[in-house]
């Protein structure tokens, strides 16, 4: 009798994530990346519009700046309790309630716009709602990612979530020129308030993770917050790396996003087919500083914000001097690059050496370097680009940021070498703590 031989099945192709980008496999932290991702698009659409409608209403650059100052107001009064709430109660929750806000305030303002009711002054009252709610968003996201992902993950997800931020820069402008070259700029604030259905449903898909902060929940807001400037107080690293934060966002953010329509219109005498270039060209650097925090994680990190410290002034020196549409587009890259890729690495090493019961908190107050010295930073650029003019402006902020930041990484927290020491021994130190509770980022 003939033996019949079965040959072995061929193994199915399976597709493997490379190991810069692993975090990808764990299932809740995909879903809310990519319902963040589609939410950012919108956003950066958004603020595209915006800065077309208010030079359309009032053309300033003090009218840019009061806008953002009327966003970071609120945000820095509610966001140290909004840090509190979210050691406290569960980040989802929170979440939910601060991007429905968010949707519906920039769905009022398109149908303003559609119909041709929208003044200035309600664009105030939209942004003050708008910060309040950031206010409670921003402490509460940040404090979830790590919850997401397990402890040798966390900047990975940093990472990912800051090519998020700055990489949709490049989609948002581009899909915002071409809808409202279309059908106007109602269309870019409808298509935001639909993109936050994709976060929100996000945030109701991934599992229930009621994880109560047990020595928070007879602790007073204000006792809460004692504790957590204590805690910052005890770490000069994390001291050091927020004062850095607080001048990239000062000095560098202001002219490479809030303030470009001013420059591209008033400056380079170009319109909004520059702008969307400009735009694009700026999140086109900031994309490359994220994914350089991706591919090289926890590799020559004092050399990678250095070398930022130096880029960024020398690409604003180039902005203020130069008139070319041609040059200013290749060289917003690079200031974007420069600020992306220093404000990434700290983040990441804030948020690897921070223990989950004070991550709100501590996450609270990068916030406010962020959100709140921006647009206060923003609104003293545009009121003294009023007066001396935009170039001066950029100038002054290349020759401060070179100074200070020369300064803070040579002194602050025992100079730049020693932050990243002890930035990575307290990481590796609560990582082994928390694989030993079995935690996923809490302790």
């Amino acid at each position: 009798m003939a033996t019949t031989t079965t040959a072995p099945a061929a193994p199915r192709f399976r597709f493997r994530l490379p190991e810069s980008v692993s975090v990808l496999r764990e299932r809740d932290f995909r879903v809310v990346w990519t319902g963040q991702a589609i939410s950012m698009v919108g956003t950066w659409m958004q603020m595209v519009a915006q800065g077309i409608l208010v030079l359309q209403l009032w053309n300033s650059t003090f009218a840019l700046g009061a806008l953002n100052f009327a966003n970071a107001v609120p945000s820095l009064i509610v966001m140290l309790f909004g840090g509190v709430l979210a050691d406290r109660m569960e980040k989802r929750r929170i979440l939910v309630v601060t991007q429905a806000v968010m949707m519906v305030t920039a769905l009022a303002i398109g149908v303003m716009v559609l119909t041709g009711s929208v003044q200035y002054w309600m664009l105030i009252a939209a942004t003050i709602v708008l910060g309040v709610a950031f206010g409670y968003d921003m402490p509460a996201y940040g404090a979830l990612m790590p919850e997401l992902v397990p402890p040798e993950k966390i900047g990975q997800a940093v990472a990912l979530n800051s090519s998020t931020f700055h990489g949709t820069r490049m989609v948002g402008p581009a899909v915002a020129a071409a809808a409202v070259a279309v059908f106007g700029l109602a269309a870019a604030y409808f298509l935001n308030a639909a993109s936050f259905v994709a976060v929100i449903l996000s945030l109701l898909i991934i599992k229930h993770r009621p994880r109560p902060n047990a020595g928070m929940q007879h602790m007073s807001a204000i006792a809460g917050l004692k504790a957590g400037f204590s805690h910052v107080r005890g770490r000069p690293n994390v001291r050091a790396m927020l004062l850095l934060t607080g001048l990239n966002t000062t000095f560098l953010f202001p002219i490479s996003a809030v303030l470009t329509p001013f420059y591209v219109k008033n400056v380079l005498h170009q319109g909004p087919g520059v702008l969307g270039l400009a735009w694009a060209g700026s999140g086109l650097g900031s994309l490359l500083g994220a994914l350089v925090l991706i591919w090289w994680n926890q590799e020559y990190r004092v050399f990678r914000i250095c070398l930022g410290a130096v880029v960024g002034p020398v690409a604003l020196l180039i902005l203020a001097v130069t008139r070319e549409p041609l040059v200013a587009i290749a060289t917003l890259p690079f200031l974007s690059f420069a600020f992306s890729s220093q404000l990434g690495l700290y983040q990441t090493m804030i948020q690897e050496s921070t223990p989950g019961e004070y991550r709100g908190r501590v996450m609270s107050l990068n916030g406010i370097t962020f959100n709140g010295t921006m647009p206060i930073a923003a609104l003293v650029a545009s009121a003294a680009a009023a007066y001396a003019g935009l170039p001066a402006v950029i100038l002054a902020c290349a020759v401060l940021f070179a100074l200070s930041s020369a300064a803070v990484l040579r002194f602050a927290g025992g100079g730049i070498s020693r932050v990243v020491a002890e930035s990575h021994e307290e990481f590796r130190a609560l990582s082994a703590e928390m694989i030993g509770h079995g935690g996923h980022g809490q302790r």
